[in-house]
């Protein structure tokens, strides 16, 4: 196979641009594409005819409105792609198959052994992959894992805490890609949730941070529409930030982080003050970078989501009383239990037709 040139770049850029505005839903003609993209219609019909060509998108009808020759409408091909997202924790394992807008096609869920060897973790992280491969039509584009933190997203290893921990240092990606022969991309539950948060929204989560209250809690970030992984792939470890001083004891060694406090507020059946924490990273995140929503996912914040979005709201309206042109939503991901393996299967489909940062402008 031939590398791929500069030209061959900026056309999958163009036509992850089409993808993307056709991922709304609506079918959309030439002249919608081209407004949308601001290129010319006969841009969009170079793109189209690519686009077609390879399955991915098909005409949709026609509509007629006034004299002239009526509009063809093209819509986007679900079923001509699909991804495999698999959601790891210490002890559970989801896995979902999606097509190519993100909507889920079948899923399994497994309860596994507390921190497998990582030969068995592999061999239960294939098994499942290639149950789930039998489901749904269209190419198979590879396979996406979602798992705590931290993660080197570029090297596909797992770098693991301070604690002992058998799974440190493996290279996961590697692992798996070998024993599956399909490519494999290995993230950062949170940031995995985010991915699956906006490609399945385009262009409508530009600045965003998603906080993740699973069996920890983090955060992951959108600014001015680009996923932030930062120098160590490690942007968004919020749970590790100290929320109350000498409080109470953390797995990274420090007392007071927002991850252990709001654990001890759970463990003692308070979940006023866990919702005050996570009402006080959010904040933080507001004002250290800001985003103007704030989405809540993880099967922890889906327990006690009520509490926990009205304190946020309380908190950022307080917060930012003096400043009344910020405006910041706060979210419910809509995913429940599937948003991280979901993610996961994005972070593939993202990573085959997303649009290239480098490649095309802000808008």
């Amino acid at each position: 196979m031939r590398p791929s040139s500069p030209l061959d770049r900026v056309a999958g850029a163009h036509d992850a641009a089409v993808l993307a505005v056709a991922r709304r839903g609506d079918p959309v003609s030439r002249a919608d594409l081209a407004a949308a993209l601001r290129v010319t219609p006969q841009a969009i019909s170079k793109i189209l005819a690519r686009l077609i060509g390879r399955g991915l998108m098909a005409e949709a009808g026609t509509i007629t409105a006034g004299p002239g020759k009526p509009t063809t409408l093209y819509r986007i091909e679900p079923s001509s792609r699909r991804a495999i997202g698999l959601h790891l924790t210490r002890t559970r394992l989801h896995g979902v198959v999606v097509d190519l807008t993100g909507e889920i096609l079948g899923r399994l869920a497994l309860e596994i052994g507390h921190l497998q060897p990582i030969p068995d973790l592999v061999a239960t992280l294939a098994t499942m992959a290639r149950e789930l491969m039998d489901i749904g039509d269209g190419e198979l584009l590879g396979v996406g894992v979602g798992m705590p933190g931290p993660v080197d997203r570029g090297e596909g290893v797992y770098r693991g805490t301070a604690d002992p921990d058998p799974w440190r240092g493996a290279p996961l990606r590697r692992l798996l890609a070998a024993e599956l022969e399909l490519p494999v991309l290995l993230d950062h539950d949170s940031r995995a949730a985010l991915v699956g948060e906006t490609w399945t929204q385009p262009h409508l989560l530009r600045d965003t941070a998603l906080l993740l209250v699973e069996d920890g809690l983090g955060a992951a970030l959108c600014l001015n529409g680009r996923i932030i992984h930062g120098a160590h792939s490690q942007a968004g470890e919020i749970g590790h930030t100290v929320v109350r001083i000498g409080g109470a004891p953390c797995s990274c060694g420090r007392r007071g982080c927002a991850q252990a406090e709001h654990r001890a507020a759970l463990d003692a059946g308070d979940a006023a003050a866990a919702a005050d924490v996570l009402a006080s990273v959010a904040l933080d995140l507001v004002r250290l970078v800001d985003v103007d929503r704030v989405i809540l996912g993880g099967r922890t914040v889906h327990e006690h989501h009520a509490v926990t979005m009205e304190a946020i709201r309380r908190d950022l309206s307080a917060g930012l009383l003096a400043e009344p042109w910020i405006h910041v939503e706060v979210l419910l991901s809509t995913r429940g239990a599937d948003l991280i393996a979901v993610g996961a299967a994005c972070e593939v489909l993202e990573h085959a037709y997303g649009v290239p940062q480098g490649l095309v402008g802000p808008e």
